[in-house]
């Protein structure tokens, strides 16, 4: 009889457990794109909370039109190596474009500095330097 009756209540605890999941979705977060703005040019970074390990796109809209851009990232609360940027244009938006990942660390909300070197039509060069945060998946 008592082997019938922890049987019986071992079942009970399993559905009450197991109920409460039914129709439960997770739920979806979205981050707008992360914006920052440099002397005359746009940056955005999607997706906007920088989860490493997964593949980002970098944006890059300027005042001025460009003929060439260059870039790399490197660790600044660790050292993570240089990671180098290929940026294309894209023909009709005029959009400057790059997919790029970033490794994972110790730390969760690792500090990284993007260098990048504008060379506009004229064939003048600058640099402008800036730094954002990645942070772990959650």
């Amino acid at each position: 009889m008592l082997t019938r009756c922890f049987k019986l209540v071992v079942l009970l605890f399993f559905w009450v457990v197991l109920s409460g999941c039914e129709g439960q979705q997770p739920a979806t977060v979205i981050v707008p794109d992360r914006t920052i703005l440099l002397e005359g040019v746009t940056l955005k970074i999607s997706p906007g909370q920088i989860p490493v390990e997964t593949l980002l796109k970098l944006q890059l809209q300027s005042e001025q039109p460009l003929k060439k851009i260059s870039a790399e990232l490197t660790g600044v609360s660790m050292y993570m190596g240089r990671i180098p940027l290929r940026f294309t244009q894209d023909s009709t938006t005029g959009l400057w474009q790059t997919d790029f990942m970033l490794g994972a660390c110790a730390d969760p909300k690792m500090t990284w500095r993007l260098t990048l070197t504008l060379t506009d039509v004229a064939g003048q060069t600058r640099q402008l330097v800036t730094e954002f945060q990645s942070s772990w998946r959650e």
